[in-house]
Parts: structure tokens; sequence; C-alpha cells
């Protein structure tokens, strides 16, 4: 009983932050949408990073400590930081605002977890399809079949190589390889 007392005090504390702070979050939400937007609509990457910052330590952390949706921004905006470290594909091509960046991201997900539990053929083949019309980075793969509640296995990393066979070098396919064991390693310790 002690137990459901703690986790009932962690959720009204929860909340009671929540309302005491709706002002900021709401603000910093809005901040970051606009910055969003007006940053992919004039391809200002230094203006789009700068965000990474802005939520994991500024005035945004508290909305990112809120907002749930506000994570997967995060994970993309260090998605897009990678690939323009490395000098990739920017996962952002094609993006013009928040929701076209997250419904990437949620189609790449979704795409993802139907070729893991090939469900149908025909499912598989519209997965297989609209990764294929939205190319991503070994950067994007690896970091949202690692962080998204998906459980990838070596079939679906195969399936993954196969369909960007074509688009990744053998040094992208290297990288990747290596992220997984080295990530698989993590696991067992």
């Amino acid at each position: 009983m002690n137990g459901l007392n703690l986790s009932a005090s962690k959720i009204d504390k929860y909340f009671e932050e929540l309302s005491q702070n709706n002002e900021a979050i709401s603000t910093a939400d809005q901040f970051i949408t606009n910055t969003l937007t007006q940053a992919l609509a004039s391809s200002d990457l230094d203006r789009l990073l700068a965000l990474i910052p802005y939520i994991e330590t500024g005035d945004g952390s508290l909305a990112y400590k809120h907002l749930g949706e506000l994570r997967r921004i995060l994970r993309i905006l260090h998605i897009i930081s990678l690939e323009h470290k490395y000098q990739r594909h920017l996962f952002s091509v094609g993006c013009s605002d928040r929701k076209s960046l997250l419904d990437k991201y949620m189609l790449s997900l979704f795409s993802f977890r139907r070729l893991l539990f090939q469900l149908s053929q025909a499912s598989m083949e519209e997965a297989s399809l609209c990764l294929r019309q939205n190319m991503l980075s070994v950067f994007a793969v690896y970091t949202i079949t690692q962080d998204d509640l998906i459980i990838p296995n070596d079939i679906l990393y195969e399936r993954i190589i196969n369909l960007y066979s074509d688009f990744w070098n053998t040094g992208d396919i290297q990288l990747l390889l290596s992220l997984i064991s080295s990530q698989r390693g993590t696991r067992h310790e």
C-alpha cells in the first residue's frame, strides 16, 4: 500500500508542476514549433540545431519534461546533427514543419514495425515502399529502431540493409552493423 501512496504522490507532484508551469511550457513549445517551421523553410540548419541545447538545458527543458512529443523532436534533431556532421542525407529533407518531421518519423517507425512483425506480404511491401520513398540515413535507422519501443532483430536489419543497398555505401552498412553490435554489447553488461 505504501508504494501506491508514493506513486500517487509523484503523480500529484507532476500535475501540480505542470499546472504551475503551464504558461512557460506552452511558450517554449510554441517557440520550438515556430523555430522548426522557420528553420526548415529557410534551410537554416544552424537555427534548427540550436534547438538541441534549448530543449536539453535551456528554456525548453521544462516543456521537454512534460511534453512527450518533444522527446521525438529531440531525437530527430540529434539524427539531423549526426547526418550534418558526417555529411549524410538529412532526415529533414522534404519536411516543412514540426508535423511533417513527426509524420516522417512515425511513418518510418511504423514501417520498421511492419517489417519486424511480418503481418502479411502486402503489409511488408507497403512498409518497404514507404521506406524507399523516405530515404533514411544509418543514423536515422539506428536511432528510430533503438529508441522507440521496438525490439529489432537481425532479420529486420537485414531487410533494412537490402532496402537501402542502392542508397547506402559500404561504409554506411558497416557503420550500422557496428552500431548494432555495440548496442548489443551494452545490453548484455
